[in-house]
């Protein structure tokens, strides 16, 4: 375990994996969960690659949760093998916008930086899309309905130049 960092949405706050679970914030972490967040309504950040999908939820941990869903992470991880030609790494930060009744998705867009491949931003709109989240006001009603979710994108190279070459003139 590397040495503890302040919390990046600010001291005392949280920070929540994608199993629900508290974690620390340290320097065993990746980088871009490492870092201060400098965007107060920054709740969510996810790293995403073929063979690794992380969350940390950074603020807002007593009013919102993303609920764990192993298999929906299981299969964005999946999605993204079919990009592992080259290696790369890209962000996004996707706006989430919840209906303020039932705490359901009502907007997604991209704010700020889209990511560079369009299938990729694709693949992370309809990730973010598929979340569900607990709100834990008394009355189950939601309290925050508006936020961003940073995500960072890792392609691995798995093919070679002459191997990608041949696939692009294939499909021509």
């Amino acid at each position: 375990m590397g040495d503890i960092l302040p919390p990046p949405g600010g001291e005392g706050e949280v920070i929540l994996n994608e199993r629900g679970e508290a974690v620390p914030n340290s320097t065993s972490e990746l980088p871009f969960f490492q870092k201060k967040s400098e965007m107060p309504n920054e709740l969510f950040r996810v790293y995403l690659a073929s063979d690794s999908y992380q969350v940390r939820q950074i603020r807002s941990t007593d009013k919102i949760q993303r609920k764990p869903d192993p298999g929906g992470d299981e299969l964005a991880k999946e999605e993204l093998k079919k990009f592992d030609l080259i290696s790369f790494v890209d962000d996004g930060y996707v706006s989430i916008g919840l209906n303020t009744n039932t705490g359901k998705l009502e907007a997604i867009a991209f704010d700020r930086r889209v990511p560079r491949i369009n299938d990729i931003a694709k693949i992370i709109q309809n990730d973010a899309s598929r979340w569900n989240y607990e709100h834990l006001s008394k009355d189950g009603l939601p309290t925050v309905t508006k936020f961003l979710v940073t995500y960072q994108i890792r392609l691995f190279a798995s093919k070679s130049r002459d191997e990608i070459k041949q696939m692009l003139q294939k499909k021509k």
